[in-house]
């Protein structure tokens, strides 16, 4: 940042040893079995007429009452629908009406379709993924339908004898087995183990299981109470027999459970005899939500604060963002440190109910008192550089920071550790990159040129500028070489690539190669660079020449002229590209300031360890050349050109810049 203020930005290029890893990402997988034959969607260009016996079957018809579907499931006009749809799996694909459960029915009143909703069962006993759907339009024709019966083939030696018992016995009846309860108990104690809320041997000794014929799901089964509140948030679970295909097709007696925590509410089903987990789902939709200043609001000073749903990039955070409700997950843990330091996992973080990180937000009051919305505002700015800058080839096998890598390539164990109003300073930023494999640092200060202080977390170009020092350092000499931008022209382009991948992010349609912009103007009060970054040359008169002063000799002064330059390399882009402005975050590379940053990181990957500015300019042209063919390569030069960094440019040791304002010949 600012010359002004020492040491912002500092990139700590230390192997940092001392830093722990942290555990892996734990989020608990939710599947089902995928069954070989899968199941198609006949929609039929004729629909199919079907002969309904004059007498449909008793067993299909009451159930349909039994569901509890109210009145619409006594309509003679839904009843009557409901009859053709078992039909039609009776005649059309053989499955015995015995075998046809109806768990609901009803006309759309728009369309006037039928959707029936059937279930499998085998010996009373229904099948948890034997599902079919038939749809029947007005005149009584089936249009479309699917359906997962399995085939009555694939019944296994188990669940052969306990269709037997189902058939001659109620289901109230199984409590007086001598096994009943420890295999309820066994499958609890699997379940729990599997979502990583361990049941103790003591407290499933306490656990009662009662017969009930009054679920929810309207079927008899069994409750199991007496369950310690962090297992179960009502203190109870239930479970209810039922059969499940495998992927073959064979069939297995499961226990179907039920347990509801604070944040999840599990689904799954048991197997009876073994334990093992066959199905499970969770009915509690995860969906990550934050009220946050968004990508395209660079801060307070320039819009509002919205809830953001679902921001994760799935090619880049397939799993999401957040692990286990808090600021933490696969790409950065994101936590207070007042009293500065090294340590985090301990730290204080928010905790996002059911997903959601909405917190207050009141700017006339001290940092200190809106710590939650800045953490996870810091929480949000990191992810979202990740997702993009992964987008654009800072990727696993790059040196990303991540904990876990899906690809297998790169090395992991190196989330990024982002310190919120951290205490170790003020007025400051940094980043320190150590090598791939161990966690990136990012500490963000509170600000106090202003009454009241300022916060840095709620400030993106801030954030980014301090991100991006993570990703030039990782791609240039490659992850594992940490110390190849350390000082000089080099250091200072370190810094120079870190503007401007924040301006890259604040380029919005309506802007112009006329835009200039400032850095840091909320957190800091007014600009904490020399000049605005502009095309033109009276507002920003920074040229290569410029690097010879002695006030040009510190790495943020050496970065504000690489930035400058590529200031003008991404508006030569846009202007070339001739569709105006991209959204940078859909990286639409027909657009000149997305092509502008996948140019520069690619650019990063080919120019050696330690470049200076020469070796950094050559190496975005032959980045464009790889990208485009050449497209734009006058274009590039001509804004190279533009501050003195024509072909004929040069330096001797670091002084004696030659300045060259030509442009290559064919240009």
């Amino acid at each position: 940042m600012p010359r002004t203020i020492t040491n912002l930005a500092v990139i700590a290029l230390l192997a940092c040893a001392a830093l722990a890893q942290a555990p892996s990402d734990s989020s608990i997988r939710q599947f089902t079995p995928a069954l070989k034959s899968n199941p198609q969607f006949n929609v039929y260009a004729s629909p199919v007429k079907v002969q309904v016996s004059a007498s449909p079957p008793s067993f299909a018809a009451s159930s349909l009452v039994s569901t509890g579907n109210g009145p619409a499931a006594k309509d003679p006009a839904v009843a009557a629908k409901t009859d053709i749809a078992i039909a039609y799996l009776n005649t059309q694909h053989g499955i015995p009406t015995e075998n046809i459960k109806i768990t609901d029915a009803y006309v759309d009143g728009a369309t006037g379709i039928a959707h029936v909703y059937l279930r499998q069962v085998v010996g009373g006993v229904q099948v948890a993924n034997g599902l079919a759907n038939v749809n029947v339009d007005r005149s009584g024709h089936v249009i479309s339908s699917s359906q997962s019966f399995a085939p009555l083939t694939g019944l296994s030696s188990s669940t052969k004898s306990r269709r037997s018992a189902a058939q001659n016995s109620a289901v109230g009846s199984l409590v007086a087995r001598a096994d009943a309860e420890v295999s309820l108990k066994n499958a609890l104690k699997s379940l729990t183990n599997y979502v990583q809320t361990s049941v103790s041997d003591a407290d499933l000794a306490n656990v009662v299981v009662a017969a009930s014929s009054s679920l929810a799901s309207g079927e008899p089964g069994f409750v199991l109470s007496g369950l310690p509140s962090q297992v179960a948030a009502k203190g109870s679970s239930t479970a209810q027999q039922a059969l499940i295909q495998t992927s073959d097709g064979t069939l297995v007696s499961v226990w179907h459970m039920v347990l509801e925590q604070d944040t999840h509410w599990w689904s799954a089903h048991v197997n009876a005899e073994t334990g093992a987990i066959e199905a499970i789902n969770d009915w509690v939709s995860h969906a990550e939500a934050y009220r946050v200043y968004p990508k395209n609001v660079n801060s307070p000073s320039e819009g509002a604060r919205s809830l953001v749903v679902d921001p994760a990039n799935k090619d880049a955070s397939p799993n999401g963002w957040v692990t286990e409700g808090s600021t933490y997950g696969n790409n950065v843990w994101a936590q207070n440190n007042p009293s500065g330091g090294d340590a985090w996992k301990s730290n204080y973080r928010p905790t996002g109910k059911t997903g959601t990180f909405d917190f207050a937000l009141d700017l006339t009051k001290q940092p200190k008192t809106y710590i939650d919305a800045a953490i996870t505002q810091l929480f949000y700015t990191v992810n979202v550089m990740h997702d993009v800058t992964f987008a654009y080839g800072f990727t696993e096998a790059a040196g990303n920071f991540q904990d876990v890598n899906y690809s297998g390539q790169g090395a992991e164990g190196d989330y990024v550790v982002a310190f919120a109003q951290d205490g170790s300073g003020t007025d400051n930023a940094n980043f320190a990159t150590p090598p791939d494999g161990q966690n990136g640092v990012m500490r963000m200060y509170v600000w106090t040129e202003t009454n009241p202080s300022r916060d840095g977390d709620l400030e993106q170009d801030i954030v980014a500028h301090e991100f991006t020092h993570g990703v030039s350092n990782r791609l240039t000499g490659g992850p594992s070489n940490s110390d190849c931008l350390y000082d000089g022209e080099a250091g200072g382009m370190g810094e120079g690539w870190s503007d401007t991948v924040a301006n890259l992010l604040r380029i919005v349609p309506g802007m112009t190669r006329s835009t200039d912009m400032i850095m840091g103007k909320y957190s800091y009060g007014q600009n904490i660079r020399s000049y605005a970054y502009s095309t033109s040359l009276t507002t920003n008169p920074q040229t290569y020449k410029l690097l010879d002063s002695p006030a040009y000799k510190e790495v943020h002064s050496i970065g504000e002229v690489w930035a400058t330059i590529l200031y003008e390399v991404i508006w030569n882009l846009v202007d070339a590209c001739g569709g105006g402005i991209g959204d940078v975050f859909t990286k639409d590379l027909s657009k000149g300031n997305c092509l502008a940053l996948q140019i520069i990181l690619d650019a990063m990957k080919l120019q050696p360890c330690n470049p200076d500015f020469i070796k950094a300019r050559d190496a975005i042209v032959q980045a464009e050349s790889n990208l485009t063919g050449g497209k734009y390569k006058c274009d590039v030069w001509r804004a190279f050109a533009k501050r003195g960094m024509g072909p004929g440019a040069s330096a001797t040791g670091g002084s004696k810049h030659v300045e060259d304002y030509a442009v290559p010949s064919g240009c």
